[in-house]
């Protein structure tokens, strides 16, 4: 019987002492070890139980490639380092090379693998075979696990252990039982546990009976709990973020937890606790703590095809005492918007709001001071205030002006299981054409959308939760996430708009095959990625409040209404535009048709006549939303991934004064997923559905005797379709394919 530590000693020591044996394996070469080789090709015969594409990474030897797929015919009839990517070994590396995967056949359980060289003139170059002998996988029979003490049950057991009876010893498989072995012991309290295992040498059937023993020791308790590196925060502070608390167990979801509420103060660059040496059941811990400066500011400037230039400017002041922090933003977009709007990949955001109320166009803004109070009665509670003003535009609908606060204060119950209760107070108006007011709240007469368009207040109170068992923030592989968020806004809130709203999404991952794990680095599995949304609001039917006589059919604050298309939904349609929409025409545009003003204003003009390209859609908004979507997520080479997706919506109005009607669609699409050190970078294609849809059709008109604009609905809709005028083959093409690019995962 000898320890596993022992037994990967000689096992490292053997291979490495065959070298030189192992080289003389290769096939005599007139060379010295050091000339270099041109390798024109590479082949791993005999590799059947393991991935040559893992081989590859392995060794040092690469094989002379195209530099670009598409000149493929030239770079074969050429050797022109321009083209090929000219790689080269020598005898020497070799010899290395052969020892590298015998390392990696036995890290797997083929101990008995043999490997040699074949070098063949190929080409303008040498083709390097690496002749492999497999050999039977030395297996497990029998795993035992022992426990001195019985910490862990049966089922605790069987869920640590990854390597079991008949796999071949992977020396990998079993690093990680290993580990989740000690981390399961050590959540029951049992922090100095030992670990050992024995196996005597394989039998002439290559089995090799291995034994797992386990040793709990003794029970260890926090004791002391001290900071070491602080200096604008003090221990009393610090030492309310952390959850090891003296005379409690030891265990190693607090350190993670501990270290993880610290990490929420941006104040802290490093928070580490120092694991104390066996021995002692009182553990006496210290932290390591590194503090960022007390000041920090951040400017970033960027743009994109919907809201055009934008910059933002970010202040933090970390060192308000008691851990707090306070945070300043101020962020503009739609910068050059006028000189932008409609040219090249910049989209059309529409002319004007219409009732000289301003611009969608306009600059837009957001400033925010935000003071955070972590840590409050414990580290699993903290509270924020927030001060705001200002200006958004949902493109191509609305605009939104506001100002005002939001206290809030979240509590997590559990590790990523955090439960928020929010009030928000704010003045707001709402700026939009008279074809909006008209189309989206169901208000067309002047005197009453001259009421709406007043400040009113939106008072909300909120309660949501959210929960994240998936495995990995950036790129999960298994698990779930989910949201839920409920709002209502009354009189009793302070609110002249009435709602009540509920909404959730949440997300599902399952991994397909087994990670591929290549010098110890696991890699990605493909992954299937569900998604689904739903949510609907109720608004009331008391109008009342603002300004408006009579009951009716419920107003929406657009911020209420849900939305679908985009980046994050349904990806075969640009933002927002999946759902109950308007076409919205010019005056100029129906007369050019054949109608007349006096048919204009009694809504019997006929829209036929007018080409599609003179029609503005015009996204309304809905009181519900159901929402799907399926990703295969497959890894490629490296850091780069494919995705085949499929998204679908179905946005309903059930309870809103508006003429568009709910719609649904499915569209499926592809995209690359790029794990860059700065987080994934996604770039999506989807395909959009071009099929006729009959719409309502709203025209604005001017009351010649009052000067007032008052907004009618034809009585007969628009039969439309993005392609109708068809616009060319190459644009057709370009009007079915939506493109996204962002940084992180759809969902």
């Amino acid at each position: 019987m000898v320890s596993l530590r022992y037994t990967l000693s000689v096992a490292a020591a053997l291979c490495m002492l065959s070298a030189h044996d192992i080289r003389a394996q290769q096939p005599t070469m007139h060379a010295d070890l050091h000339d270099s080789i041109d390798v024109s090709g590479l082949v791993f015969a005999g590799a059947t139980n393991v991935s040559s594409s893992d081989l590859k990474r392995v060794i040092f030897t690469r094989a002379t490639t195209c530099r670009l797929v598409f000149i493929a015919p030239l770079c074969k009839l050429t050797g022109s380092q321009l083209v090929n990517d000219r790689r080269r070994t020598t005898p020497s590396a070799l010899g290395e090379d052969i020892t590298k995967l015998r390392v990696y056949y036995w890290q797997r359980g083929y101990r008995s693998a043999q490997v040699d060289t074949v070098l063949a003139p190929s080409g303008r170059g040498t083709q390097v075979t690496f002749r492999i002998a497999e050999g039977p996988p030395t297996v497990v029979s029998p795993l035992v696990v022992r426990q001195r003490t019985s910490v862990l049950t049966d089922a605790e057991v069987n869920e640590a252990v990854t390597l079991h009876d008949g796999d071949a010893l992977s020396l990998i498989a079993l690093d990680t039982t290993l580990s989740r072995l000690h981390t399961a012991v050590w959540n029951k309290g049992y922090g100095d546990v030992t670990i050992d295992t024995t196996a005597p040498g394989s039998d002439a059937q290559h089995r090799i009976a291995l034994t797992i023993d386990i040793d709990p020791r003794y029970l260890t308790r926090v004791g002391d709990v001290h900071f070491e590196g602080n200096a604008a925060l003090s221990d009393a502070a610090l030492r309310r973020g952390v959850v090891l608390f003296p005379g409690e167990l030891y265990t190693r979801d607090r350190v993670l937890e501990s270290q993880k509420r610290l990490f929420q103060s941006p104040a802290l660059a490093r928070a580490l606790v120092i694991t104390p040496p066996s021995g002692d059941s009182i553990k006496s811990i210290t932290v390591a703590i590194t503090e960022v400066a007390p000041h920090h500011a951040e400017l970033t400037a960027g743009f994109n095809t919907i809201e055009y230039g934008q910059a933002a400017a970010d202040l933090r002041l970390n060192s308000l005492g008691s851990a707090r922090w306070l945070s300043l933003r101020a962020a503009v977009g739609n910068l050059l918007a006028d000189q932008l709007n409609g040219r090249a990949i910049f989209r059309d955001a529409g002319t004007t709001t219409g009732g000289g109320v301003g611009a969608l166009s306009a600059p837009t803004y957001q400033i925010t001071a935000t003071l955070t109070q972590p840590w409050i009665a414990g580290p699993r509670t903290s509270a924020a205030i927030t001060g705001f003003a200002g200006r958004r535009a949902v493109p191509n609908v609305v605009v939104d002006e506001d100002f005002g606060a939001t206290v809030g204060i979240v509590h997590e119950r559990d590790t990523q299981f955090p439960v928020g209760l929010s009030y928000r107070l704010e003045s707001t108006r709402v700026q939009a054409s008279a074809v909006y007011f008209c189309a989206g709240y169901g208000i067309c007469d002047a005197g009453d959308r001259d009421a709406l368009v007043k400040r009113q207040r939106l008072a909300p109170i909120g309660l949501s939760a959210w929960i994240d068992r998936s495995d990995d923030l950036e790129v999960p592989t298994t698990g779930y996430t989910a949201v839920v968020d409920a709002e209502h806004a009354s009189s009793i809130t302070g609110s002249t708009f009435a709602h009540s709203r509920i909404s959730a999404n949440g997300s599902w991952y399952k991994s397909i095959g087994s990670a591929k794990i290549v010098q110890g680095i696991e890699g990605l599995p493909k992954v299937l990625a569900l998604h689904g949304r739903f949510g609907f609001v109720r608004p009331s039917a008391d109008r009342s409040a603002l300004g408006l006589a009579g009951t009716g059919e419920g107003i929406l604050h657009p911020r209420a209404r849900f939305y679908a298309g985009g980046m994050q939904s349904v990806r075969g349609f640009a933002e927002n535009e999946l759902g109950p929409q308007i076409l919205q025409v010019r005056r100029s545009s129906l007369v050019s048709a054949g109608c007349s003003d006096a048919s204009i204003r009694d809504g019997s003009c006929d829209p036929s006549a007018v080409p599609g390209n003179e029609f503005f859609a015009r996204p309304l908004g809905g009181s519900s939303v159901l929402e799907a979507s399926a990703e295969l997520r497959v890894p490629i080479v490296k850091a780069l991934g494919g995705v085949a997706f499929l998204d679908g919506a179905y946005v309903g109005t059930a309870g809103l004064a508006s003429p568009g009607k709910a719609k649904g669609a499915v569209t499926p699409g592809f995209g690359f997923r790029y794990r860059s050190p700065l987080g994934v970078l996604r770039l999506d294609f989807g395909l959009r559905p071009t099929g006729h849809e009959s719409l309502p059709v709203a025209v604005a008109v001017t009351d010649p005797v009052t000067g007032n604009d008052s907004v009618v609905i034809l009585a007969r809709e628009k039969s439309y379709s993005i392609l109708d005028p068809s616009p060319g083959f190459l644009r057709s093409i370009g009007r079915r394919i939506v493109v996204h690019f962002a940084m992180g995962q759809a969902f």
